[in-house]
């Protein structure tokens, strides 16, 4: 008599070989899904990083500096502030306020760059943040805005060019710009604005350096006057 099937050698050889398939499959799978986790985590850091390059560029390239009361200071340098020990600071006045559906100001405003340490972030590394004082008239300067631009942050050196060599730091403030305005790395005296300016930002150590680097061309805002803008390079 003829017996039709399969023998239970067949079968556990048929389950074993279709096992190993099924594991090949699910490995494949799981590093496909691990490719696509990388990928788009590289993709947000470089949109991150191109997004913070952006805005500090542009505030750099719309820097406004008065000579008098207003739009007086400007200042940078490698010292830490608001006590994070993260070294690297920016402050200036820009024209790149924007008026939303809740507040109406006008376009002038001041712009502080530093790093502070974050709870969910290592202990070398913070938040680079972007502080924002809309009403520069009270007496109480009012800070509207704090926008985190860029996380784990080790380091933000900022960096001046006087025309001849880089300086570590700059101040610029008072009533007579032109008097009062030094490069305080050397403590010369300086003209009204650097000739460049040039951030390097530092991320975690498998992360190139972000570099900002904005040329400056200075020209009068009014005839006779101090007023003078940090513009786009030619």
């Amino acid at each position: 008599m003829n017996r039709s099937g399969f023998t239970l050698i067949e079968i556990m050889l048929a389950s074993i070989a279709a096992a190993l398939i099924l594991a090949a499959i699910y490995g494949l799978f799981q590093r496909a899904i691990k490719m696509r986790d990388s990928a788009t985590a590289r993709i947000r850091d470089v949109r991150a990083r191109t997004r913070a390059a952006g805005v500090i560029r542009n505030d750099l390239e719309n820097a406004l500096f008065s000579g008098g009361l207003l739009a007086a200071d400007f200042e940078g340098g490698s010292t830490s502030s608001g006590g994070s020990g993260f070294p690297g600071y920016l402050k200036m006045t820009t024209t790149t306020g924007k008026d939303t559906t809740k507040e109406i100001y006008g376009d002038v405003q001041q712009v502080e760059y530093y790093i502070t340490r974050d709870e969910g972030t290592a202990n070398n590394a913070g938040t680079l943040v972007r502080v924002v004082t809309r009403d520069l008239l009270d007496a109480v300067p009012n800070v509207v805005h704090r926008e985190r631009i860029l996380q784990g942050v080790s380091s933000m050196q900022v960096s001046f060019y006087d025309g001849s060599e880089w300086q570590g730091s700059w101040m610029l403030g008072g009533t007579n710009a032109e008097t009062t305005g030094t490069a305080a790395a050397s403590g010369s005296s300086a003209a009204v604005l650097p000739v460049a300016v040039r951030v390097d930002i530092r991320q975690a150590p498998s992360s190139a350096p972000l570099e900002i680097l904005v040329p400056w061309n200075t020209a009068p805002f009014l005839s006779g006057s101090n007023f003078a803008f940090g513009a786009a390079p030619q």
